[in-house]
């Protein structure tokens, strides 16, 4: 921000502002997005802010809090983050005090006292005490100009993390009548932010959302076909980090974090396990030996890392299918707060999405369910598309920030694959996406609707039982691989040609872009970002005999034939077998454009190598010693590393 606007109103000077955050704080600027809450805070202005995990939005109500008269509160659910921040406050000098629900007698009644005495600057509170007549009546003793509600979002019955003590805030709060009300949340959707300030009972509310690009955090996702391979590459990923400091995983199950940790310790590495069935004593020694970097690797459910800051963690891992986006930002907040870079990765099986639905399956309350399988679904049709994650969240999230990863953000692999990338299609694939948009356009006209499967299912002509085989567009596209359709139809969902209505069952629409590209013609619009598409599978190396029926299902390339033809399709073979070994997209490993001129140059030497496109060094590092060895007729293992 510049420093010659105050961050705040008539309430406090820009002396005092800055003073305070540099000597009583430590800090020369302010991050951003704070000095503008800050100075609606010191207006006395009802503020809600969307600031992510690990953005500072504690430093927003601490420091007015600190210049404020009399004593201000926070709302928080989280015991240890009030413990925390109590003991980093009054390491800086000032009083603050917490009443909580593990503490005894002789502690509860000291912060009591010194609240009563008008001795504390800051008390942390957790909703549940709002409504105890002894804590109002200490209220009533003292001055409260300013109330701070720390994750406003569980406020919302509709929301991802919704807490009944919640509600009682608004009737404490017109009981109260602070002076200022803000509202601080790092998870609240656009539709979610319009219900909050009504919920809390605040009048035009200035809202500040800012921040939830944190490019330090390199994101991955990947599909495997089942947990063996998935085991193996959580193995592999953890020998593999950087630093010193353990890796959190988080696991849906607490047998998934059990089984987890056992694999882990199998393979040497010191791993352990968290979740809320274990006694407290052994949650506390687990929860030690992390902070203490006595671990590689430290398991655990969603349940673990709320309120705890380990700045250092290089490692972050999925083993599961997040339930919501905002379950899964709240968890990758924890890595690299430190501002340094960190490896975000999701190891997610097809299975996880009719896990996650049968969970919510069990929540009695309609509303409730429907809200949380729209969520679950919005992060499954972010996982099948191609485009760049951050992206996708920051979308989610209605950051308007989210024009700097447009088109690419650098921080995630989908981005590095450059997989997101429009290419214009070949006359095969304009075909291809011409049926399914007229069969999709028809099938509307009619006024029938079908998800993306049973879609496919007709466009390739399944005799499946349940399939309308009068449906307009049957067998338009019989004989396309399954792949290719899927990966084509995403690509469309993906450009914005097709879409979904609906949340429970979403079916596919045709937008207006696809039917003014019917309409019109012009052969320069229909580029997608259709990403290579292989048919080997992600997580376990397949025999000799599935491979090569694998890479021959497609056709060759016009310009190989002969001999260059042999060695594109061993060059094609080794790259399906080490993509397998790995568990990453075949492109990742070399495109199609790669293994073309591989074949035909037919290079002798890694410094022939780095002329082939898209083979720069550090893949002829890597693979450079095998696709020589292949193009010399040898016979080579897949690379697995």
């Amino acid at each position: 921000m510049q420093q010659e606007q105050s961050p705040v109103g008539s309430g406090f000077s820009k002396g005092e502002v800055y003073h305070l955050l540099r000597q009583g704080f430590g800090m020369e600027e302010f991050r951003l997005g704070q000095a503008e809450v800050v100075r609606a805070i010191g207006m006395a202005r009802p503020t809600i802010a969307v600031m992510p995990t690990g953005g500072g939005k504690s430093l927003c109500y601490q420091l007015p809090a600190a210049l404020m008269p009399g004593t201000s509160l926070v709302i928080s659910p989280l015991i240890s983050l009030m413990r925390d921040q109590v003991l980093a406050l009054r390491a800086r000098g000032y009083a603050a005090g917490h009443l909580d629900s593990n503490q005894d007698y002789e502690e509860r009644a000291a912060v009591e006292q010194r609240l009563a005495d008008g001795k504390l600057k800051l008390l942390y509170v957790s909703p549940e005490r709002l409504q105890a007549p002894r804590f109002m009546e200490l209220l009533s003793q003292v001055s409260v100009p300013f109330v701070a509600i720390d994750e406003a979002h569980c406020v919302l019955r509709w929301g991802h993390e919704f807490r009944e003590a919640y509600l009682q805030i608004q009737p404490f709060l017109e009981q109260l009548r602070p002076t200022c009300i803000a509202a601080f949340t790092a998870t609240a959707t656009p539709e979610l932010r319009e219900e909050l300030g009504e919920a809390l009972g605040m009048r035009d509310p200035d809202l500040f959302v800012h921040g939830f690009f944190r490019p330090n955090l390199k994101l991955e996702d990947r599909r495997l076909q089942n947990e063996v391979g998935q085991m193996r590459q959580l193995v592999s990923l953890v020998q593999q980090r950087e630093g010193k400091a353990p890796a959190l995983i988080y696991a849906a199950t607490r047998q998934k974090t059990e089984n987890a940790a056992a694999a882990l310790q199998e393979a040497g590495l010191r791993a352990a396990f968290y979740h809320a069935g274990m006694e407290g004593e052994a949650r506390s020694r687990v929860q030690d030996a992390f902070l203490a970097d006595e671990l590689d690797a430290l398991i655990a459910t969603s349940a673990f890392g709320m309120g705890i800051d380990k700045p250092d963690l290089r490692l972050l891992v999925h083993l599961s299918m997040p339930r919501s986006f905002e379950d899964y930002y709240q968890e990758i907040g924890r890595a690299g707060r430190d501002g340094s870079e960190a490896r975000v990765v999701l190891l997610w099986l097809g299975k996880d999405y009719r896990t996650q639905d049968f969970l919510i399956q069990q929540n009695e309350d309609l509303a409730q369910r429907a809200a949380a399988q729209r969520r679950l679904h919005r992060v499954y049709e972010a996982l099948q598309s191609n485009l760049c994650l951050w992206r996708r969240l920051l979308e989610y999230f209605g950051d308007p920030d989210v024009a700097q990863v447009v088109p690419s953000c650098g921080s995630c692999a989908r981005c590095a694959a450059s997989s997101g990338v429009a290419r214009e299609l070949s006359a095969q694939e304009r075909q291809l996406a011409e049926q399914f948009l007229r069969a999709l356009v028809a099938q509307e006209d009619q006024r029938r609707s079908y998800g993306r499967r049973k879609f496919l299912d007709i466009l390739r002509g399944s005799k499946a039982k349940g399939i309308p085989v009068q449906a307009p567009g049957y067998a338009d596209a019989q004989g396309c691989p399954r792949q290719l359709a899927e990966s084509l139809l995403q690509a469309m969902m993906d450009a914005g040609w097709v879409g979904t209505t609906g949340s429970e069952y979403p079916v596919l629409t045709a937008t207006p872009i696809a039917r003014h590209l019917l309409a019109d013609g012009d052969s320069s619009a229909w580029q997608l970002p259709l990403q290579e598409v292989t048919t080997a599978a992600s997580s376990t190396t397949r025999s000799s005999s599935t491979d090569r029926a694998a890479v021959s299902a497609q056709d060759l390339p016009p310009e190989l034939d002969g001999e260059a033809g042999d060695r594109f399709q061993r060059l094609r073979l080794w790259r399906a077998r080490t993509a397998a070994a790995q568990g990453a997209p075949a492109y990742v490993i070399a495109t199609n454009k790669s293994l073309t001129a591989m074949a035909v140059m037919c290079p002798q030497s890694e410094e022939e190598l780095l002329l082939v496109p898209g083979f720069g060094p550090k893949k002829v590092s890597r693979f450079g010693a095998a696709v020589l060895a292949i193009l010399a007729g040898e016979d080579v293992e897949p690379s697995m590393s």
